[in-house]
């Protein structure tokens, strides 16, 4: 049962040595389409980065103006306690019958929402 049809022997396909190659067999040939998809790759490859630069920008920014943010509302909050423990030392100081410094200017100024309501 002999296959004539196959251009390749028996002895030629198991016989044990390798296919003859050239010596530089396993390095891909360089032609045009490849100098053009390496061409492309390389562009990709910067426009990637360009990518990631304007990222990292982006989120530096996004950071600094969080930094500012909670600045600005640690400074408020600073703000807010000395007012708070003004208003609770003018408390202690009604409590043990005094007039606290202030309390009245407080009382007649235009600034104070709080009586106006009144």
């Amino acid at each position: 049962m002999e296959s004539s049809s196959t251009s390749l022997d028996f002895e030629d396909i198991f016989s044990g040595s390798p296919p003859e190659k050239s010596l530089d067999a396993n390095r891909p040939r360089s032609t045009e389409g490849d100098l053009s998809d390496h061409k492309m790759s390389h562009s990709k490859l910067e426009k990637s980065r360009q990518s990631a630069r304007e990222c990292r920008a982006r989120k530096k920014l996004r950071y600094q103006y969080l930094d500012d943010m909670i600045s600005e509302r640690e400074k408020a909050n600073l703000v807010l306690r000395d007012e708070l423990q003004k208003y609770v030392s003018w408390c202690q100081q009604l409590d043990s019958n005094q007039i606290p410094d202030g309390l009245q200017e407080f009382l007649n100024s235009d600034d104070n929402p709080s009586l106006s309501n009144m």
